[in-house]
């Protein structure tokens, strides 16, 4: 007897509001109430998606060398990124919403700003690179599965209005996935996420704005 699968679109759905959620933020004006607000509204759909559709055993077994290697990973992609900002700060149509967006924490404080950071990277990571993959597994190889959930995040953070950030997305999407691939558990690539995207808020600053 065989298992049917479940379902994709309850999934799909979830991360279609899980962009209507980054959208609305976003116009709500960065670093406002109502922007903090709606990002942790996203992340609580996030983490309810991948209470129904993950997989506990993401979070099994020993932490520490996994962290420490995605922490690794994330510090030399920031250091990539920090690269190429030298080029974008030359041009404004790509480097004028990044300034936006990472002006943030002058509009509404750090600590909000980093709270919203972590609690939304943990719960993309979460939906992206496992409740996603999870129910793809099945259906499509493991490469494909990779690329058609990373298309779905680049797809998401379409909604925040960045062009860039939906570049990112797709490089941070493709190695945290291999990261998820490998080890079959979330420590590494949510430790990839969070120091990528930590150092990218507190130093990008200092290189794309002239």
């Amino acid at each position: 007897m065989t298992t049917r699968s479940a379902p994709l679109w309850p999934l799909i759905l979830s991360c279609v509001l899980g962009g209507l959620g980054l959208f609305l933020a976003r116009q709500a004006g960065d670093g406002t109430p109502v922007f903090y607000a709606l990002t942790v509204v996203t992340a609580t759909v996030y983490a309810a998606a991948w209470w129904m559709w993950g997989d506990r055993s993401a979070f099994t077994g020993p932490a520490g060398a996994d962290i420490a290697r995605g922490a690794g990973i994330g510090a030399v992609l920031a250091l990539v990124f920090m690269g190429g900002a030298l080029v974008v700060r030359r041009i404004p149509l790509l480097a004028g919403p990044v300034e936006e967006l990472l002006s943030m924490p002058q509009a509404g404080g750090w600590v909000p700003t980093l709270a919203v950071l972590i609690i939304n990277g943990i719960g993309e990571e979460l939906v992206y690179r496992d409740a996603v993959p999870k129910q793809l597994r099945g259906r499509l190889s493991e490469l494909s599965v990779g690329v058609v959930s990373t298309l779905i995040y680049c797809a998401v953070t379409i909604a925040m209005g960045v062009p860039l950030l939906v570049f990112a997305a797709g490089v941070l999407g493709a190695v945290c996935f291999y990261e998820t691939s490998r080890s079959g558990r979330l420590y590494s690539p949510i430790a990839v996420h969070l120091t990528w995207s930590t150092v990218m808020l507190l130093v990008m600053p200092l290189i794309i704005t002239r």
